[in-house]
């Protein structure tokens, strides 16, 4: 019994290491088949993060240009606060005016403000100028105003003959002028609902 034992001995050992290699061959395909899975897992995550990578840059980009129209915006609003303040300075006014005429070389300049007009979204302060120069000059202080910073129009434009002696080749003239300068009204849409309630009143007594 025992010589036919041994004598099969190599068949067992034969299929032991068949056996064994087979167990390992499903071990190492297990083994592969989880590397597979978080090599597919990884390539994933590379993917996504490059996806993500690429959502971040143009989001950054995006603020980058939200960045630049908001400082065009905010000079843009500079821009028209200077142009239209919410306070009216006389002395600022008196001063940009009547130094725009006089480094034209305008003469008898002489500059007074004048009433404050409400016309709902914004008030209009009116100077007085009278002042002594040639066409040229004028032309010149007119477009020189309308280029300052602060907002100007002149509303009256009265010329005529000067009698200052003319000693150059240009017709000296005077000139009246009514200049407006504007700033904000706070209180317009206060104002706006306060007229709206009003007119609302009247029309439900009718």
């Amino acid at each position: 019994m025992l010589e036919k034992i041994v004598s099969k001995l190599h068949i067992l050992i034969i299929f032991y290491a068949a056996w064994s290699g087979w167990q390992q061959w499903l071990g190492m395909t297990e083994g592969l088949d989880g590397l597979n899975m978080e090599r597919d897992s990884l390539n994933a995550r590379v993917k996504k993060l490059s996806k993500d990578k690429k959502e971040v840059a143009k989001f950054l980009k995006d603020i980058e240009k939200a960045k630049e129209k908001m400082k065009l915006v905010e000079e843009e609003v500079r821009v028209i606060q200077r142009k239209l303040p919410e306070k009216i300075d006389d002395s600022e006014n008196l001063g940009k005016i009547k130094g725009i005429a006089q480094n034209l070389n305008i003469q008898n300049i002489f500059l007074a403000p004048g009433k404050e007009d409400n016309r709902g979204f914004y008030y209009a302060k009116k100077y007085d100028l009278t002042a002594t120069g040639t066409y040229l000059q004028f032309l010149l202080f007119f477009e020189k105003l309308s280029t300052s910073e602060r907002l100007y129009n002149v509303v009256d434009i009265e010329l005529s003959k000067s009698d200052v002696v003319q000693r150059g080749r240009y017709q000296l003239v005077s000139g009246k002028f009514a200049i407006e300068s504007f700033r904000y009204n706070l209180n317009y849409e206060q104002q706006k609902e306060q007229k709206e309630m009003k007119d609302d009143k009247k029309g439900r007594k009718k």
